[in-house]
């Protein structure tokens, strides 16, 4: 297949396109403007592969969106502008970069009729207001209205972009008859994942002996990487995931605290940890039902907290050589 992958140099789509590259029968285009992914050495490695095609490209331009190959079989859509701390300092380039590439997209390979799958890159902080403002249940599952509950709160421009595109998403595939799955990302983590997320920032300090933690008292469930990206390839390649919305995560709901106390177990690390509140509109509890996903897929998480926690550690604090 010849597979398009947007977001291709960030976190979930660089190892989502290194997965699929890996069978050499596929032909992977890997799209990004490094506005939030990395033109690193592992990227330049993948994008050398001989059936890996490199592309940069702002996919917020419409011209350069045309531009691309035509003859796509599938897309996974996981390109945005994605990490908490660019919520609240970016939302203008949050909003844009994570609306206009869907529409563009959806423009350029829906009238062709040729893609066998679009998957877009739902998240779970598209009804995150719904559980705080109306209580709904936790964990959550997939029929949970969608809400943003202040327009005014810069920290809305990433869920209510992502509302935006499963919209976006349901009414272009019916207006041009392709098939499409929503994959509802629920506290992905793992190497590689940047700086703007609660894993690598508390790592990040902890390596200089800060233990700071935000938003100590909510809960989120943490699914590794390898995990994530398996379950995605999953509902794109299975027909009973067609027209749905699935999501996509762990069941292990913890504090965040003691996910900290966990990565400082993991890693030796001894001290005080200094407790500070959420930002304002911080969702107090985040955990999805998986019940969907498991259904119409068979998918079952092989990765333990701790054993990606290991992993992540690693890659962000090398001098422990939890590898070796």
């Amino acid at each position: 297949m010849r597979i398009l992958v947007t977001g291709a140099a960030g976190f979930i789509g660089f190892r989502l396109a290194e997965i699929l590259a890996e069978d050499p029968a596929n032909t992977v285009i890997c799209c990004d403007n490094y506005v939030r992914g990395e033109a690193d050495a592992a990227y330049e490695a993948l994008t050398a592969r001989p059936n890996v095609v490199g592309v940069d490209i702002d996919l917020a331009d419409r011209s350069s969106v045309m531009a691309l190959p035509d003859d796509v079989d599938a897309i996974y859509h996981m390109a945005a502008l994605n990490g908490t701390q660019n919520f609240y300092e970016r939302p203008f380039e949050v909003l844009r970069c994570s609306t206009l590439p869907t529409f563009f997209l959806i423009e350029k390979y829906g009238p062709a009729r040729r893609l066998t799958r679009f998957l877009y890159a739902g998240t779970s902080e598209a009804y995150a207001s719904t559980v705080t403002k109306f209580n709904w249940e936790v964990p959550t599952a997939e029929d949970v209205p969608l809400s943003i509950s202040d327009v005014f709160n810069p920290r809305w421009s990433y869920a209510i972009s992502k509302l935006h595109g499963e919209v976006l998403t349901v009414q272009g595939a019916r207006q041009f008859g392709f098939p499409f799955t929503i994959a509802r990302y629920h506290n992905t983590y793992g190497p590689r994942m940047g700086d703007k997320h609660v894993v690598p920032d508390f790592l990040n300090r902890a390596r200089k002996g800060i233990y700071r933690l935000d938003g100590w008292e909510d809960t989120r469930a943490f699914i590794y990487i390898d995990d994530s990206i398996a379950a995605t390839i999953a509902v794109a390649q299975s027909d009973a995931c067609i027209g749905e919305v699935v999501n996509i995560g762990s069941t292990r709901e913890m504090k965040i605290i003691d996910v900290a106390k966990l990565m400082m177990d993991i890693a030796g690390m001894k001290g005080e940890i200094e407790l500070r509140d959420s930002p304002q509109g911080s969702v107090r509890r985040r955990a999805p039902k998986t019940d969907k996903l498991k259904k119409l897929t068979g998918f079952s998480e092989r990765w333990s907290l701790e054993d990606g926690l290991r992993k992540t550690i690693a890659y962000y604090i090398p001098e422990l050589k939890l590898d070796a």
